[in-house]
């Protein structure tokens, strides 16, 4: 089972059809600002799944019009056949289901029983704001799916299979085999004596009904209910469940009992776990929904997590929505990546990601990546990017850009090769997004170092493509010498950008400041200035070349030289 298309009308901030498609092999991450309904989203998915009468139903204040329906419109895909089931609410009355042609699906209705193990496999959900009877129920319904799942290995398990199960195993399998024959022995014989005691019940209240209406023909019988034989959810029903924390300051206290932080992090790593362990079955049809798992944990519990998360995603449907870039690791399975922006009338998928695309040189690149800049991801939630290659330029745009107030993010690559792996991921996420980086065309290089340079740079370009939206500055020979400051020695650049950036009109650095204000402006806001030229926008590979080959060209003569002169 898998849950390809599901749309929310008229239900809390959905005032109208909003609309979300999901792919059937991708951990869904649902991103937005805060009141675009991505934890509505969640919650309305897990609803659909709920069996729900007229007393305790949605309330009324979830309805978005008063006047109208709340439709919940979901499309599975369930061993490789497409299903769409429709669920909908009108106020003080019981929810009902509909097929794509509108036709209530009854009891008679060809779908009720795909429709009704569809709403037995209810999802695992977890929410920030989890009330202890929630936590309860979750555990319950994963303890009940570890049950049924043992279930169905015992009635697969044969004598002839001796010589592959354990013994202990074979014998539960013929104890519940003998459970299911007697079961429904018992209740027939129970029956029968209590069928004889309605019998008699059924003959006095007619003689009264009779002798108080004075009509011979009434009769009343009662009729004791049927039984179908003994199925696991009979044994589902009689089964409780709980989960203790024990440390040195108490003894086996409830999990429901605990903080936030760690019954959130105890139920996934208990999902996690059973994934591993096989306890939960048919792991392709169960769905988990976690509502911002980041919340309440300190940062290397979000970074644990976000592996976790990974873990359970490659093997079971995952949703998640999230306000954290640090859960989006890029160096991990990419195949189960699957982003979308929250608007207002669907989500709008951002980026797909294609695992094939990468080589391990790039996943090394994205491991160091995520060691020293973890928020590396967050372009995942920016608006406008920009790939830049040192510190100093770093420093300055994000100065501009908080000054400017602009909703600007910044990936520092730290290298040529690094920034040829963040197109790779930002070129098959299909974001916009500009480049700055270092010729590094410095005359004191010899002229092996000054090719190897160039090779970088045009691979810079090759990434590129024919790609639209991708525009590519470099600084001359680096940043640093492109503003004017020379070779600076890295421990003083952090000061020497500071004072620049606060310099005043009067000061020496002020032509400087001008200088990168009016680059941030030509490629952040596509201003129609020129560039200084200390900077080039590059169109094509060749371009580079008009910065190298004279420079490489005089390096071998000047080698030649001194070569000659040995």
């Amino acid at each position: 089972m898998r849950l390809i298309n599901f749309s929310v009308t008229n239900y809390k901030v959905f005032k109208k059809k909003f609309t979300i498609n999901f792919s059937t092999d991708s951990i869904a991450i649902l991103t937005g600002r805060n009141n675009t309904g991505k934890s509505t989203i969640l919650e309305a998915i897990f609803c659909f799944f709920k069996n729900e009468t007229k007393a305790k139903t949605i309330s009324t204040d979830c309805f978005s019009k008063e006047t109208e329906e709340i439709i919940f419109e979901a499309e599975f895909n369930i061993k490789n056949e497409n299903y769409v089931f429709i669920k909908k609410y009108k106020k003080d009355a019981a929810p009902k289901f509909y097929d794509k042609d509108n036709i209530e699906i009854d009891k008679k209705h060809p779908l009720k029983q795909i429709l009704e193990e569809l709403l037995n496999n209810k999802p695992f959900y977890i929410t920030p704001s989890m009330l202890p009877e929630d936590i309860d129920e979750l555990i319950h319904n994963i303890y009940s799916e570890i049950i049924k799942s043992d279930l169905e290995k015992l009635e697969s398990l044969k004598r002839t299979d001796e010589d592959q199960h354990e013994d202990h195993l074979i014998e539960l399998a013929e104890e519940y085999k003998k459970l299911k024959q007697s079961y429904p022995e018992f209740l027939r014989k129970l029956k029968l004596n209590t069928d004889e005691i309605l019998n008699e019940v059924s003959k006095d209240v007619s003689t009264n009904l009779q002798s108080l209406f004075s009509n011979d023909n009434l009769h009343l019988e009662v009729i004791g209910g049927e039984t179908e034989g003994f199925s696991s959810n009979d044994l589902l029903k009689s089964t409780n469940s709980s989960v203790k924390i024990k440390n040195h300051q108490q003894e086996k206290m409830l999990l429901t009992n605990q903080g936030t932080g760690l019954q959130r992090m105890s139920l996934i790593y208990l999902i996690q776990n059973m994934i591993q362990k096989n306890l939960l079955g048919d792991r392709e049809n169960k769905l988990l929904l976690i509502d911002e798992p980041e919340a309440f944990l300190h940062p290397e519990a979000v970074r644990a997590l976000s592996s976790s998360l990974y873990s359970i995603g490659s093997t079971m449907p995952l949703m998640i929505s999230t306000h954290s870039p640090i859960l989006i690791d890029l160096s991990e399975g990419h195949t189960s990546i699957q982003v979308f922006r929250v608007g207002e009338h669907q989500a709008i998928q951002l980026y797909k990601s294609e695992k094939e695309n990468f080589d391990k040189d790039d996943i090394k690149n994205m491991k160091i990546l995520n060691y020293v800049d973890s928020y590396v991801n967050e372009f995942f939630f920016a608006d406008k990017i920009i790939v830049v290659e040192g510190d100093t330029e770093y420093i300055a745009f994000k100065h501009l850009a908080k000054n400017k107030n602009i909703n600007l993010h910044i990936i520092r690559a730290r290298g040529k090769s690094t920034i040829c792996t963040l197109m790779k991921i930002l070129n098959q996420f299909k974001s916009s997004y500009d480049i700055l980086h270092d010729v590094d065309n410095h005359s004191r290089f010899s002229s092996t170092t000054l090719k190897a340079q160039q090779t970088n740079c045009k691979k810079i370009m090759q990434q590129k493509g024919s790609r639209s939206g991708i525009n590519v500055f470099c600084s001359i020979s680096n940043f640093e010498n492109a503003i004017g400051i020379g070779d600076i020695s890295n421990d003083k650049k952090t000061q020497t950008i500071f004072e620049i950036l606060n310099a005043d009109p009067e000061s020496s650095y002020a032509e400087t400041k001008r200088l990168i204000e009016k680059l941030f402006d030509k490629i952040i806001s596509k201003s129609a200035s020129t560039l200084s030229p200390n900077f080039m926008e590059i169109q094509r590979e060749k371009d580079y070349e008009l910065l190298f080959e004279d420079l490489i060209v005089q390096k071998i003569q000047e080698e030649t030289k001194v070569k000659a002169t040995k």
